[in-house]
């Protein structure tokens, strides 16, 4: 897999897991802040007719008024988000109900024959601050208000069902926000990476491939520019390297040339006491390419010398020849030459190549 897959990958997970991460954490944070938003409002919607409505419990302790009655009503018509009511006595008993058969009915009663949605009228009562409760499976709060008289003692209560519609479509709306946001940050963030990963890293690998590529041994060289970041530390590694392996070849070829001298020397003095004076050897290596003679011959500007310059490649005997002792390695092979318009025996034999080398001696022994 390369880096960029990898990074994508990565990029991916690690996106994908913050997001939910800040999804969960953000979608608690909305529904905490938009249904408080929603329970403060149904507090102050009563607490604004909290006067009036104590000032009623007072004068008629048990039997609603027309303005405690009309204040219910108001509050059910004027917020949409009520879809009940119950005006509850300091003792529990129901002081004001839509349904007009359930008003003056106990507490118990009530709750034995309809039943309240949760004990959060009790809680009221009892603690004298408000009281939500989550009912319906979470579409709608149980609600219960206290209204406080002097010295802070609970002369009624007023229970509401409270829609939360509206604040889940808040907190829907504000998900699909977010989500928006944290796409478009996403897309940004990963933009940016992406584009400082492609010019600093990606580029910089794929020109140091190629460069790594057209290095041959004729070609000992990195070609690239200098780079004060990793891959520049890579490259500098490289180059390094080529150096190493450019004195250990010159090494070798110092080695060989100092070889070939010696094994120049040795031949020299064998041909200086096997071949009969007048008689011009040569030794050849495995490419024909001559390694030492007992005679001058017309230097060409070549480095090395092959067999068939020295014969002008027109004497086809010698080609045969040659070719008939590289097959039958040991063996003296003969044939007639003519050699600077003198005819000559050449003798050619193919020496073994025990120690490595393929090594042919020729002889040219002219014809009396």
């Amino acid at each position: 897999m390369k880096l960029t897959s990898k990074w994508l990958l990565w990029f991916v997970l690690i996106t994908v897991y913050a997001a939910v991460i800040g999804g969960l954490f953000y979608y608690n944070l909305f529904k905490y802040v938009f249904d408080t938003k929603l329970q403060n409002e149904m507090i102050e919607m009563v607490r604004y007719r909290a006067p009036q409505l104590v000032q009623g419990l007072a004068a008629k302790p048990k039997q609603v008024s027309f303005n405690e009655a009309n204040q219910m009503k108001d509050m059910m018509q004027n917020d949409a988000r009520v879809r009940s009511i119950i005006y509850l006595n300091y003792d529990g008993s129901i002081r004001w109900h839509e349904n007009t058969k359930f008003m003056g009915m106990s507490y118990t009663d009530y709750n034995n024959s309809v039943g309240f949605d949760s004990n959060a009228a009790v809680q009221a009562i009892r603690n004298g601050v408000p009281r939500a409760v989550l009912v319906s499976g979470g579409d709608s709060y149980d609600m219960a208000i206290p209204l406080l008289a002097k010295g802070d003692t609970v002369a009624g209560v007023i229970n509401l069902t409270v829609s939360r519609e509206a604040a889940r479509e808040l907190i829907r709306s504000a998900m699909i926000k977010y989500c928006m946001g944290a796409l478009v940050m996403i897309l940004l963030i990963g933009g940016v990476l992406y584009l400082f990963l492609l010019l600093k890293v990606i580029r910089p690998l794929t020109s140091l491939k190629d460069s790594i590529e057209a290095v041959s041994l004729n070609h000992l060289t990195l070609d690239v520019p200098q780079r004060k970041d990793e891959v520049g530390d890579v490259a500098t590694a490289v180059k390094g390297l080529l150096a190493k392996i450019n004195e250990d070849i010159k090494g070798f070829e110092d080695v060989e040339i100092m070889s070939l001298e010696k094994e120049k020397t040795w031949w020299k003095a064998i041909l200086a006491v096997a071949v009969p004076k007048g008689t011009r050897a040569l030794v050849v290596d495995e490419n024909n390419n001559v390694l030492y003679t007992n005679f001058e011959f017309e230097a060409t500007e070549k480095r090395t010398v092959h067999l068939l310059d020295i014969f002008n490649g027109r004497q086809q005997e010698i080609i045969q020849v040659v070719g008939e002792a590289l097959e039958n390695p040991n063996r003296v092979l003969r044939a007639t030459v003519m050699s600077q318009g003198i005819k000559c025996l050449v003798k050619v034999v193919q020496l073994p190549d025990d120690a490595g080398k393929n090594r042919m001696i020729v002889v040219l022994e002219p014809e009396n």
